[in-house]
């Protein structure tokens, strides 16, 4: 069980329910403060174990959340897992899903790959038994190519191919580090034809834990993965048109790093820092939506999408299962256009910043 509550100072984003910095409107001005409580992000997971006859175990399991709007029940998890395979809806092999810093908000650094797929996984290890390799069939992401600040005029058509992945992990008692890639392939239509770019990248993970106190990060990078990066999820930064009838894929990259530390058994702090950034270069077209009425479109152009994400919190144990929390969220998103406007070199650059107070509590049970 989790209470998710969020009072909102400035920023202009008491609409998301998330302190997602990639919605926030460098055009706009509104900052108004709000006061928000939700338990939505209350978990319920139903988990079997069936132990075959030679002893080895297949493992079932069922995950919802109450995410899918107004409080509707959403399907999280549903897997089937064996000593080698795993096939179901589970993290997307891309990201690591034995890291996650310990806070109280739900969406987490912008470049942070957490993302749940269908897939068909398979991991063994090495001769040497700390040394572990996942490959992966994911299902496709959709990617719309609609942009909160410009439209590049692609359009969205079904996928056809599915991502492949590879991972390593070297794991040992202190944590582990984990090496992974990825490799898609991503359909659009531009002026009536249907064609395809490749879409590739890296990610390198780990966790260090000696005690209590851990050490976590992630870094990312590539072309035509930005569906990938929690903070652009779905928003179409895959790819853009640039020249000669062409869709260039998206270079993206980012990282983070949090730092957990224990100041008594029951009471401890964590700081996160994060920052992505999304560039393209020689685009052939952009138009900027500065507002419902207000557009300005540049030809030859580049564009430049950073985004950046801290968090400071302190958290106490109340009783075993049960965790109480206050949190302050700040990000920053700046945009920077240079191209043509009307045959005129013009240049457009906008950042907004954005703060919130999180607080609840995460019981299990």
């Amino acid at each position: 069980m989790k209470l998710n509550g969020y009072m909102d100072i400035f920023g202009g984003l008491n609409d998301n329910e998330t302190f997602n910095v990639g919605l926030i409107n460098v055009f706009g001005t509104d900052d108004d403060k709000s006061l928000k409580a939700d338990l939505y992000q209350t978990q319920l997971r139903l988990t079997t174990h069936m132990v075959q006859e030679n002893g080895k175990v297949i493992k079932a399991v069922v995950e919802s959340d109450f995410w899918g709007g107004n409080g509707r029940m959403r399907l999280r998890k549903a897997y089937v897992e064996t000593e080698h395979w795993q096939i179901g809806q589970m993290w997307n092999n891309f990201g690591d899903e034995d890291i996650w810093p310990d806070i109280m908000e739900l969406e987490g650094p912008p470049s942070g790959v957490w993302i749940r797929t269908p897939h068909v996984k398979y991991k063994n290890t090495f001769s040497n038994p700390n040394w572990i390799y996942e490959a992966s069939i994911e299902a496709p992401i959709a990617t719309s190519f609609t942009y909160d600040e410009f439209q590049p005029l692609v359009e969205e058509v079904d996928q056809f191919m599915p991502d492949f992945t590879f991972a390593v992990k070297y794991k040992k008692d202190w944590g582990h580090l984990r090496l992974s890639s990825i490799l898609r392939s991503v359909r659009y239509k531009l002026d009536d034809e249907i064609d395809n770019f490749l879409g590739y990248g890296v990610s390198f993970s780990g966790n260090y834990k000696p005690n209590l106190n851990n050490f976590q990060f992630q870094l990312v990078g590539g072309k035509g993965i930005s569906a990938y990066l929690t903070t652009v999820s779905g928003g179409g930064y895959d790819g853009y048109p640039s020249g000669n009838n062409n869709i260039s894929a998206t270079p993206a990259f980012g990282g983070w790093a949090s730092y957990g530390y224990f100041i008594t058994t029951k009471l401890h702090t964590n700081i996160v820092f994060g920052a992505t950034q999304f560039k393209l270069d020689d685009s052939e077209r952009l138009i900027v939506y500065e507002s419902l009425d207000d557009t300005t479109v540049f030809v030859e152009g580049d564009f430049l999408h950073k985004h950046y994400y801290g968090i400071f919190n302190l958290m106490y144990d109340a009783y075993k299962r049960m965790t109480v929390g206050l949190e302050l969220d700040y990000g920053i998103k700046s945009i920077d256009v240079k191209g043509e406007v009307n045959g005129v070199a013009q240049a457009l650059d906008k950042s907004r910043d954005a703060m919130r107070i999180s607080f609840g509590f995460m019981y299990n049970f």
